[in-house]
């Protein structure tokens, strides 16, 4: 339906698995600081919609049957498969989150106290190696215990150190833990280097100069072992180091694994204003390792008189991801009613451009019509002794709403390119011109 789409020269078959949207269903999101946060349904699914969740449990409840009647090379992990996460025939995500925080699947002793079979895991030091216990995921033990859905807390009250973790409400993984590896955050003898935003300390009793009992405030510590020292100087045997991941405990800059090789490095983007890496003694421009697409349709440009403005790309509030669901909110349309690019006043001087201005954002893979918003948020660089001028455009709009059908997306100038690990797109920086319309 795309404008210039013909379904029948597109050679990819489409099965539409109609799935509604976050705010019709309930369940949980993890944002990238750790914190699971329980959403509850607002409006019921739009049509024929359901929650993704119904139709996985719908399939794997097909396959069960299938596979019952039909046999296979290798049925068993299909037909003994639990698959029960329904609640009055419909998808439970509650019974998921249980699944996933873990049970106890027997009468089983641990630390000194009896847990009943089908009891919840309170936390992952919890879990046994004898098929005792289960757990989806393991950092997410402690997340749904006998106690309640930990995610869907509410409470404003903030820790003793007032830093603004909030430990009460939502959860965060693992075991509430607000900030990973806050032991590194304190001195030999447990206390802050930071006195005033300290994020843990020790506070365990002191006996002729030795700690004897164990406290730690603040956050939840990462590892609730002594302090490395005792507050005469002596050091313990039973501590251990900050970085618990780590066999030696500590931090380390070598990160071996890695597709382009174990030590931190600048390149340059596949576009890019520069003619050389401004590092030292580096005469390599582009990640040797990034992933890279290579069609008739993926073309590059860098250093050009054609591009010579820096482009980058972000969200802005009032719309949601690519605007899809909120575009059509008529109250948010009009607080961000098209596509907009950001330019600095002097670039807008030196263009002839007005705010509010129609424009054109040209890079070497497509075009995008756009409004100019003339910004102190934007200013030139200056690097290796040239200026360079930046630009943004957000992600929020599409060719399917407004019904102007103009306001197409930012995706038509990026460039195809990831990075060498994840594959994430580089579409924070690349090369465009803006000419006024």
């Amino acid at each position: 339906r795309g404008p210039g789409m013909n379904p029948s020269t597109i050679k990819t078959e489409v099965f539409m698995l109609p799935c509604c949207v976050s705010v019709e269903k309930e369940g949980s999101i993890t944002n990238s600081g750790r914190w699971m946060q329980w959403r509850y349904q607002g409006p019921k699914p739009l049509g024929n919609s359901r929650a993704d969740g119904d139709i996985i449990m719908e399939l794997g409840f097909k396959l069960k049957e299938l596979y019952k009647k039909e046999g296979g090379v290798f049925p068993e992990p299909i037909l003994n498969l639990k698959w029960d996460y329904v609640t009055n025939g419909r998808y439970d995500p509650h019974k998921v989150a249980k699944e996933i925080n873990g049970y106890f699947l027997k009468d089983v002793t641990v630390k000194g106290r009896l847990y009943k079979k089908g009891t919840l895991v309170p936390s992952f030091a919890y879990l046994q190696a004898d098929g005792s216990t289960s757990s989806g995921n393991w950092l997410y033990c402690n997340s749904y215990t006998e106690k309640g859905n930990m995610a869907a807390r509410r409470s404003k009250e903030d820790a003793v150190n007032k830093i603004g973790l909030y430990p009460k409400f939502s959860w965060c993984w693992p075991v509430n833990r607000r900030i990973i590896y806050n032991r590194a955050s304190v001195d030999l003898k447990g206390q802050p280097w930071d006195k005033k935003d300290w994020v843990i300390k020790f506070v365990g009793a002191v006996r002729d100069g030795k700690y004897v009992s164990k406290k730690w405030i603040g956050d939840v510590p990462d590892g609730g072992w002594y302090p490395l020292q005792n507050p005469d100087g002596t050091m313990r045997k039973d501590a251990k180091y900050a970085y618990i991941m780590r066999k030696h405990g500590h931090a380390q800059i070598f990160g071996p694994g890695r597709a382009d090789g174990p030590f931190p490095e600048h390149y340059e983007p596949i576009e890019s204003p520069l003619t050389k890496n401004p590092m030292k003694n580096n005469n390599q421009m582009l990640n040797p390792a990034v992933s890279k697409f290579t069609s008739d349709m993926d073309v590059y440009v860098s250093a050009s008189a054609k591009y010579p403005i820096v482009c980058s790309t972000y969200r802005v509030s009032e719309h949601w991801q690519t605007g899809l669901m909120t575009r059509p909110q008529p109250w948010l349309l009009e607080l961000q009613p098209q596509m907009f690019v950001e330019i600095s006043e002097e670039l807008a001087k030196e263009k002839g451009i007005k705010n509010g201005e129609r424009v054109m954002v040209d890079s070497a893979r497509g075009s995008v019509e756009c409004t100019a918003i003339v910004t102190k948020r934007f200013k030139p660089f200056k690097i290796m002794g040239k200026t360079v001028h930046q630009v943004g455009v957000p992600w929020c709009f599409g060719w399917r709403w407004p019904a102007t059908g103009t306001e197409e997306s930012a995706n038509l100038l990026t460039p195809s390119i990831g990075d060498p690990n994840t594959k994430i797109p580089e579409t924070k920086t690349f090369m465009v011109n803006v000419s006024k319309l």
